[in-house]
């Protein structure tokens, strides 16, 4: 599935370079012809890095609030029963840590299928929403150069999906990638025997697939 497709057919943005440092709050340079941009030159990683780089918190809440971000509570999806298939020829661009290393040991050509399933989220909860337009209000009134040079064009993450990774290969590939596995600090979690091929499943390591990201000047609670 092209990322232009999964966006449509979600309106949620697939990630490419998937880590458990990626949370809510973080800020996005997104593009409709491109992938999402982390690190962006000239915009803070997170929305309370912005409040504490303009002195609107101090270090101890900021702290605070990014334990907060990362502590939200990990839900079932609302689709969570769908499987979601991934187009092969962008299983390599993903940069899936966890398909990053298998790769150093098994062609993910072989991969006949990939998709997430299992699917959970962490939705920014209602009272962080809170927090944050306030602050945003703030920004706006008080510190215009800094809210509009750095924060009002960019997105913020306010969900973030993981799901268990499956993949579907030959059944004479199975003992090839079974000897890949270890190696690739992977673990099965499941594996389903489907006559001419093999399934098997690997969990996601609180590692995100997907987000819904919103732009911080439509941004209110």
């Amino acid at each position: 599935m092209e990322l232009k497709t999964f966006r449509n057919k979600y309106d949620l943005e697939l990630i490419p370079a998937a880590t458990p440092l990626i949370i809510l709050g973080n800020l996005v340079w997104d593009s409709i012809f491109d992938r999402p941009k982390f690190g962006y030159s000239g915009v803070p990683n997170n929305i309370f890095n912005a409040f504490f780089d303009a002195k609107l918190i101090d270090q101890q809440v900021w702290e605070n609030y990014l334990k907060e971000c990362k502590k939200v509570e990990l839900v079932n999806a609302a689709f969570a029963e769908t499987i979601i298939d991934v187009d092969l020829d962008l299983i390599t661009s993903l940069d899936n840590p966890k398909i990053g290393k298998l790769n150093n040991q098994f062609d993910l050509k072989n991969i006949k299928k990939f998709t997430f399933g299992d699917l959970k989220a962490r939705v920014m909860t209602n009272l962080l929403r809170v927090r944050i337009d306030d602050y945003l209000e703030i920004l706006k009134k008080d510190h215009w150069k800094d809210y509009d040079g750095k924060v009002r064009r960019v997105y913020m993450i306010t969900e973030l999906y993981y799901g268990s990774i499956k993949i579907v290969i030959e059944k004479k590939l199975g003992n090839e990638l079974e000897a890949a596995v270890p190696n690739a600090d992977l673990e099965i979690n499941n594996k389903i025997d489907l006559q001419n091929s093999m399934e098997y499943s690997f969990s996601h390591n609180d590692a995100p697939f997907a987000m819904r990201i919103e732009k911080i000047k439509n941004f209110n609670s």
